[in-house]
């Protein structure tokens, strides 16, 4: 990656973590910034993978939002199994231990929460792509990246505990 798409991704990237512990999200395009250096705002000045930008853009953000494990964050994956219909629960235990069906429901809250991000950026400005996650299927080099960045939100949050 060049030199000054570096800098605008750290950039972009410090702009959505501080909406994100300011937990201005969903109201980020009204959070003043530099929207000529915003890769959000303007994605035609990287010369990477737009899509990609976008998911780690999300992904180093959300960790701002929810920096550890505690029951907080136990409370929000099953406030989100139970919107999807999903009967089980899930407990700090279960998340500490690692157990298997901990770490579905943990992988689909990651998902959800990576989607939402990418919802919300599509709105930060009239230039702003749409992306979802189903934009990586099919596509190799997206599906390994959004599972990498799956892995990073794993070690960066389970790994902290409140």
């Amino acid at each position: 990656m060049p030199a000054e798409d570096k800098s605008l991704l750290e950039e972009t990237i410090g702009h959505f973590r501080r909406i994100a512990r300011e937990n201005r999200f969903a109201e980020n395009a009204a959070v003043p910034h530099d929207a000529d250096r915003c890769l959000v705002c303007r994605p035609e000045k990287a010369s990477e993978d737009p899509f990609t930008i976008y998911v780690e853009v999300v992904a180093r953000s959300i960790p701002e939002r929810r920096p550890a494990l505690d029951e907080d964050l136990v409370a929000a994956v099953n406030e989100d199994l139970a919107l999807y219909g999903e009967s089980q629960t899930i407990t700090l235990g279960d998340l500490e231990q690692r157990k298997e069906e901990a770490m579905e429901a943990w992988r689909f809250w990651v998902r959800n929460a990576l989607e939402t991000g990418l919802e919300l950026l599509s709105v930060h400005s009239p230039t702003s792509l749409e992306f979802s996650l189903e934009d990586a299927q099919g596509d190799p080099a997206r599906e390994r990246f959004v599972d990498e960045k799956i892995r990073f939100l794993t070690d960066a949050i389970l790994g902290r505990k409140g």
